[in-house]
């Protein structure tokens, strides 16, 4: 399955009687940070599988989206108002 045809919002929920409302992999109680941690710890796709059998590549790499965007939203948040000299994208 190509990355592009991925949506993160089919794979990652915030339900309040799951993990207090944090994001997770839909049908689990699998933090999305937690597939997060294990990717920034130098795990690949087949070794989050690995760790988290529950899971499918597809919902891991649904949950890398779901980090993209939740990074660019915050940074995008960040950046607005910055002088518009100032140095790098926006």
């Amino acid at each position: 399955m190509a990355m592009g045809s991925l949506d993160w919002r089919e794979y990652v929920v915030s339900e309040e009687g799951v993990l207090g409302g944090r994001p997770v992999v839909r049908g689990t109680v699998i933090a999305a940070d937690e597939v997060l941690d294990a990717i920034a710890g130098g795990l690949d796709v087949d070794g989050v599988v690995a760790r988290f059998p529950q899971l499918t590549r597809e919902a891991v790499l649904a949950v890398v989206q779901f980090g993209l965007a939740r990074h660019y939203a915050a940074t995008r948040h960040h950046m607005r108002g910055r002088p518009s000299d100032a140095p790098g994208p926006g």
